[in-house]
């Protein structure tokens, strides 16, 4: 019989929502214990109960943190991210009671909301089935009327008498890191191996500054830190580009800050001659995860270390051990010999979404394979609807897999609100960037199938395997009579040349990166029908048009990207469609970004009449200002003594209002469609 005092448990029971609670009452009261508390439904908790309560997405707040016994009740929904989190804060001899639902078979979980292209809650069979199977093979009994008897005992309870940590890894690899010789030092672990404390004891021997996504992440960090350690929030780090740096930056939880905040930082360190020290976990739901390591860190010469042994909880733990298989937390050995056969022996099929088995194999390989790979695409990959799973086999080996979701053929009512920006309903991710950014209404009429992820093993690539995988998603779609597929994927030249050998198009490029690659997204479609084709021919005439404004405010390779340029007065000059795009944004709530074209023709056309009359004063002065400082829209919002990004929008959006009403019946235009026709 294990003791209790060592390891963590796991204790489940199902019911109804407020007897489960009504039943926790004893244990919370004679038992001392944090009893940190995570519902969707914090009105159910009896008052006694509601001292230490979050809701799911206010579990970030627990990470640094650390506690003893909590409740995890999942009777609404389940999110998993939730669940990792808490039980990385659980000390040893905690106990974590996990409530279900009454019937799970008809249960609909309302985390499905955040990850499945629905308004509404679904039931969730797949997931329900991975959870039960989990459970069964750590012999964990779903207790349906009350607790286990040791449960209600308050001896199960005793305190552990000895809270000192074993810190002989962490002074191991302490020594490394004060040898390194590297500009950047990385140190990866899972929950609970002391990493924060770690960069705590490192404080001790340099001169440091700490940053990391809130300084509540930071009480492990501090509990073992020089006690003047100064804090400063990653945005106020780099605002004070001048700041007087230490020798060393610590940047902890660094997986959970946007990768392109993340460049600047290491930045702004190497160009004050500061080292960098960057704590992470990358295992499941933490931010940018393996993004951190594949994206930003990939061609950084950098200095690894990683911490295995445990020292919130025991080696062999209980509930770690659970989690990490109801998680799927780990990776798949990688061949280091693969087969000789390429993609003419790999089979390629759709993958039956009622095996479990081999859905759990393709999310260990997307883990491996894909930067963006998180507990949302576990969830997704398991039970969510309007999605198709692919792969690609040689011979028992999965060495490829893409995953696919169906968009488009909304109703014209609903495709003009997403236009107007009034409305951003669930799912149809191209279809709708394409409308709202776009400017194309026709994107979201016609139906489409865009690739959510595509991944191949590294030992497997440059095979053609990705590409015939593509191939047969194409052919699939076209013999469903779907009009495009489409992609949206983090710019690199790589990238771009595997998707247009492939035959995709590019037809549209976001105005900021994203924050799990650092890097711009593009948008490339493929036509099926003589619609889908209208459509492209549309998109990439606009872009052709656009890319001469867009240069200035993208950073991408345009002339690369674009290789017939549209002539460049219809470029410079308005159009009907800016029309459309100045009304949108004029009147309803299209972003600046994505009008920006339009506004830069629309000022040019102004400043060109105004010279034509030699007259100084703008008919929009504060949007010539800002398209002349290349939007610089803090320098603008300072120069007008503006509330803020709000107020300046407002300012422009006015100005333009007071321009389009003056011109009646859009006469202008038509006379600037005729001359540039």
């Amino acid at each position: 019989m294990h003791t209790p005092n060592n390891t963590r448990q796991l204790w489940v029971l199902q019911g109804e929502t407020s007897q489960l609670f009504e039943q926790l009452i004893p244990i919370f009261e004679q038992n001392a214990g944090d009893w940190v508390t995570v519902t969707h439904q914090p009105d159910c908790l009896p008052c006694s109960l509601i001292a230490n309560v979050l809701k799911p997405n206010q579990t970030k707040q627990l990470l640094g943190q650390q506690y003893r016994h909590a409740v995890f009740d999942a009777t609404a929904g389940f999110n998993l991210d939730a669940f990792a989190m808490l039980v990385g804060t659980l000390i040893k001899g905690s106990v974590l009671i996990l409530l279900l639902p009454n019937n799970l078979a008809t249960w609909h979980d309302q985390d499905s909301l955040r990850w499945n292209e629905c308004q509404t809650a679904i039931t969730v069979p797949n997931f329900i089935a991975h959870l039960t199977q989990t459970l069964a093979e750590f012999g964990i009994i779903i207790n349906q009327t009350s607790l286990p008897k040791t449960a209600v005992s308050p001896m199960f309870f005793e305190q552990v008498a000895d809270d000192n940590y074993d810190l002989t890894q962490q002074q191991t690899t302490l020594k490394q890191l004060l040898n390194s010789n590297k500009q950047i030092n990385v140190v990866v672990a899972k929950r609970g191996r002391g990493k924060s404390a770690l960069a705590g004891l490192f404080s001790h021997y340099q001169r440091c500054i700490v940053t990391a996504p809130n300084k509540s992440a930071l009480t492990t960090f501090f509990a073992f830190a020089k006690p003047d350690t100064p804090f400063f929030a990653p945005d106020e780090l780099i605002a004070q580009s001048h700041h007087n740096f230490a020798n060393y930056l610590i940047i902890d939880e660094a997986a959970m800050i946007p990768l392109s905040m993340l460049e600047k930082l290491l930045q702004l360190a190497i160009a004050n001659n500061s080292r960098v020290l960057l704590t992470t976990t990358v295992e499941g739901y933490e931010g940018t995860g393996q993004g951190f390591l594949l994206k930003l860190l990939a061609n950084k010469a950098c200095q690894y270390f990683y911490l295995h042994t445990p020292i919130r909880w025991q080696v062999g733990d209980e509930l770690e051990q659970f989690s990490d298989r109801l998680l799927l937390n780990g990776v798949l050995a990688q061949d280091d010999n693969p087969s000789s056969a390429s993609a003419l022996s790999a089979q390629y099929a759709k993958v039956d979404r009622n095996d479990i088995h081999a859905l759990r194999s393709i999310f260990y390989l997307l883990k491996i394979a894909h930067y963006q790979t998180t507990l949302i695409d576990l969830r997704r990959l398991l039970d969510a609807q309007n999605l198709s799973v692919w792969q690609a086999n040689i011979g028992n080996k999965n060495v490829a897999v893409a995953v696919t979701v169906n968009e488009g053929n909304l109703p014209d009512d609903l495709i003009e609100q997403v236009w107007q920006g009034t409305r951003r309903p669930k799912g149809n991710l191209v279809a709708q960037s394409l409308v709202a950014h776009a400017g194309e209404r026709l994107a979201a009429k016609l139906r489409s199938v865009r690739i959510n992820r595509i991944a191949v093993i590294n030992t497997y690539r440059r095979q053609s395997i990705a590409k015939q995988l593509v191939q047969n998603i194409v052919d699939d779609a076209k013999a469903h009579n779907y009009d495009f597929v489409s992609v949206s994927f983090a710019y690199s030249s790589s990238n771009y040349q595997f998707w247009t050998a492939c035959g995709f198009t590019l037809v549209h490029v976001s105005s900021h990166k994203q924050a799990s690659s650092g890097s711009y997204s593009v948008m490339v479609l493929k036509s099926l029908t003589e619609s889908g084709q209208q459509l492209i021919r549309k998109l990439t005439q606009r872009l052709h048009r656009n890319a001469y404004w867009l240069k200035n405010i993208i950073d991408l390779p345009f002339n690369k990207m674009i290789k017939s340029h549209s002539n460049l007065l219809l470029s410079l000059n308005l159009d009907t469609h800016d029309f459309d795009e100045l009304t949108g944004f004029a009147y309803y709530h299209r972003p600046f970004e994505a009008s920006y074209p339009a506004l830069c023709r629309l000022n040019r056309h102004i400043q060109t009449r105004l010279q034509s009359q030699s007259t100084q004063a703008s008919a929009l002065p504060v949007l010539s200002a800002l398209l002349k400082s290349k939007n610089n829209q803090n320098l603008i919002i300072d120069l007008y003594q503006l509330a803020g990004k709000q107020a300046l929008m407002q300012t422009i959006k006015h100005e333009v209002r007071t321009w389009l009403a003056k011109q009646g019946d859009n006469v202008i235009f038509a006379k600037i469609d005729s001359k540039n026709n």
